[in-house]
């Protein structure tokens, strides 16, 4: 089957997907509107031919990565790109390669140079079957800034509240690196079982490979559970195969001198100092509860209940300085009339209510506040009625937007 061909029947799966995945948590909508708009604007030249395949794409990943939810995306690559040698056939060549020997159908990707948008990282995909049913496989690449931290994208179990799982193992290996499985607990109604395999060297270098049970990332399910076991998940993303991704291009080392070389990002507070700031400006009487152990750097989340009322609020704080390419100015520009405020230090406060659909619209199940400060620093807090972003419900929230603001603004995020 020509590469053509393979990109027309992965639009075909990706049409699917967007007509049958659900609508995704409301704090992805919420969360990653800003970047999502912001990164339209700058691509908006570049989205043509292939546009509708890219946004389906998205639509699908969305519903199916909490783990990886829009304020958490991996890092683009540093200066260089990929290797040019790197192509769609390649891509999809190695990924079957790795794998078990099984059916392999469906297969394509995206190379250095010839995937839709220019500048996006080579991915691949295909449905394989081990015999007892077929499932989708999709693999994806990155070099991460360093050094290697906590808050490093993919180096840590889900956060539990963000992404609900059904079992996670994080293992050290031998030379630094660090390798993530994660089992995520299928969301309602799709029911669709989500296994990730996450592998990040000590030179930066990141490979994550992820399955499910559906040939289409959504029904009809085509078995029980998705068709790799963890130890061949382990073995697929960790595979020498993938070294050429990794090469210089034109030269044959590795990136990480030049990940060295970048400036790593400030590190956001810790999930205890978080939760610490947010206390001290609830309102009186307030009664908490942090619930699971906090596992995301720069991230807290806290069980809150006020006059009767519980709800869950998710609280990051970005430290600046703004890297996303729009600072404040391109903040404010995309707040809805009556939305944008000022506090007394000149912070800018943007209110935002969300519905639970893919639009945003619907019945108010997420209340937030986002302030950008004078140097950059985000903070976000959000609040939603439901034990984890899988299970948010409308109704009256425990805390009123005034209060949000309070914690959004509190002293203690500017020390």
């Amino acid at each position: 089957m020509s590469l053509d061909a393979h990109d027309e029947q992965l639009a075909r799966i990706l049409r699917d997907a967007a007509d049958l995945a659900p609508d995704p948590p409301g704090a992805l909508l919420a969360d990653g509107a800003e970047r999502r708009w912001r990164r339209a604007r700058r691509r908006k030249a570049a989205l043509a031919g292939t546009a509708g395949v890219v946004a389906l794409a998205a639509v699908a990943a969305v519903a199916l990565r909490p783990w990886a939810a829009p304020t958490d995306t991996a890092p683009a690559a540093p200066a260089g790109g990929w290797p040019e040698r790197i192509t769609a056939a390649f891509m999809a060549d190695t990924l079957t390669a790795v794998l078990p020997p099984g059916q392999v159908t469906a297969a394509g990707g995206s190379g250095s140079n010839d995937g839709p948008v220019a500048g996006l990282a080579p991915t691949a995909h295909l449905v394989y079957d081990d015999g007892h049913g077929a499932g989708m496989v999709t693999l994806s690449v990155n070099r991460a800034t360093l050094p290697i931290r906590a808050s490093t994208w993919g180096t840590e179990c889900p956060d539990p509240v963000e992404a609900p799982t059904e079992a996670c193992e994080r293992t050290v290996r031998p030379d630094g690196s660090i390798v993530v499985v994660a089992k995520l607990k299928p969301v309602e109604p799709m029911k669709v079982r989500k296994w990730q395999a996450t592998y990040t060297s000590a030179d930066g270098r990141q490979v994550q490979i992820w399955e499910v049970n559906s040939t289409s990332f959504g029904p009809p399910l085509s078995r029980e559970e998705p068709p790799l076991s963890a130890d061949q998940l382990v073995a697929a993303a960790t595979s020498s195969a993938w070294d050429p991704l990794f090469a210089q291009p034109g030269h044959g080392a590795s990136p990480a001198g030049a990940a060295q070389g970048s400036t790593p990002q400030p590190q956001g507070p810790d999930p205890e100092r978080i939760l610490a700031t947010v206390t001290g400006a609830l309102p009186a009487g307030t009664r908490t509860d942090s619930g699971a152990a906090q596992h995301t750097q720069g991230r807290a989340h806290v069980s809150v209940t006020l006059e009767g009322r519980t709800s869950m609020l998710s609280v990051s704080v970005t430290p600046g300085p703004d890297t996303d390419g729009g600072g404040r100015a391109g903040f404010e520009a995309d707040a809805e009339p009556g939305a944008l405020s000022h506090a007394a230090d000149g912070s800018s406060v943007l209110v935002r209510e969300s519905g639970a659909t893919k639009s945003g619209g619907g019945p108010t199940v997420l209340w937030s506040v986002e302030v950008r400060q004078a140097d950059g620093t985000r903070v976000r807090v959000s609040q939603w009625n439901g034990a984890d972003e899988t299970q948010m419900a409308p109704g009256t929230p425990a805390l009123t937007t005034n209060q949000l603001k309070a914690i959004a603004t509190a002293p203690g995020w500017r020390h």
